[in-house]
């Protein structure tokens, strides 16, 4: 028997879930709006997803829960301890006890970024080396850290919040993905145009291949910022790889080359020496099929 699990990606947008198994294979996959009300109302999502993938499984049958969730996790308790910001109520919440007690299945949650990141780490493409940073880029900016090929998770489950780094720029204090992340761009762009269209990070690379010149000023910049906060990070590490994720790392090959110039540009030499900087390869089924895994290896599968 090939062993699955309920594999479930949560952001702040969408719940991506659906059925994999050990080696990465997505058997059956969904999508529905993240509500973003109040906290049973995602609790109550969920549990129709699972619902959906038993339905779904045919002829398979699931053995357990695997959800990444934004914020900070407890995987041992499996409880989100809280800073999932975009998630009212996402807080001091049992969510793995719910899971189980609603459901019937075992079931462990980590940090969405964690979860995304391993399933790069375990099934993209391309050789990875044992010390890798993993970075996407979307709202915020996420991140997660493999130190000797083990996803590295502080002493309280925190680690890894690559984007929360404090710096100020242009006079403001916050963290890195306040200034570099996509939604920093077409903030940027917006107050820089005057607009007030709910414009998306996708949309302002069209304008820039449309020759929209303050369009492309601001994706400039936002790689410079990028590439500065991973050469920092590429000094603190000095890693074998780093691998990009986010809509970006799909379909932004210009853009991904210069965030490359600028990190190679500012790292020390010695930490950037034969550094792979890749583009993630599993596009965004990374974040559900890393869930699936992380819960069908702690179960002892695939191990």
């Amino acid at each position: 028997m090939n062993p699955t699990a309920i594999a479930i990606d949560i952001s702040g947008t969408a719940v991506k879930y659906g059925l994999t198994d050990y080696r990465g294979s997505v058997i059956w996959d969904d999508v529905v709006p993240t509500p973003n009300t109040s906290k049973d109302a995602l609790i109550d999502t969920l549990l129709e997803c699972i619902r959906k993938a038993r339905v779904s499984a045919n002829d398979q049958t699931p053995v357990c829960v695997g959800i990444g969730t934004p914020g900070m996790v407890d995987v041992e308790r499996g409880y989100v301890l809280g800073s999932a910001f975009q998630l009212p109520g996402w807080e001091n919440l049992p969510l793995t006890d719910i899971i189980t007690r609603e459901t019937g299945l075992p079931a462990w949650a980590d940090n969405d970024a964690n979860l995304m990141a391993l399933g790069e780490y375990t099934f993209g493409k391309g050789k990875k080396g044992k010390n890798v940073l993993f970075f996407t880029l979307g709202t915020g900016i996420g991140g997660a850290v493999f130190i000797n090929g083990e996803l590295y998770r502080g002493s309280k489950g925190a680690g890894g919040e690559l984007g929360c780094f404090p710096m100020q720029y242009e006079g403001k204090d916050g963290y890195w993905e306040d200034f570099a992340s996509m939604k920093a761009l077409t903030e940027r762009y917006k107050q820089r145009t005057g607009s007030e269209e709910p414009f998306t990070a996708k949309l302002i690379f069209e304008k820039s291949a449309l020759g929209d010149e303050m369009a492309t000023a601001v994706i400039s910049e936002n790689a410079r910022l990028v590439g500065r906060g991973i050469a920092g990070y590429i000094n603190i590490f000095n890693p074998d790889t780093i691998i990009i994720g986010g809509g970006v790392s799909d379909n932004q090959p210009e853009y991904l080359t210069r965030v490359k110039e600028v990190a190679l540009t500012f790292a020390l030499k010695e930490c950037a020496e034969d550094l792979e900087i890749i583009a993630a390869g599993l596009g965004n089924k990374a974040g559900f099929v890393g869930a699936g895994y992380f819960a069908l290896k702690m179960l002892g599968y695939g191990v």
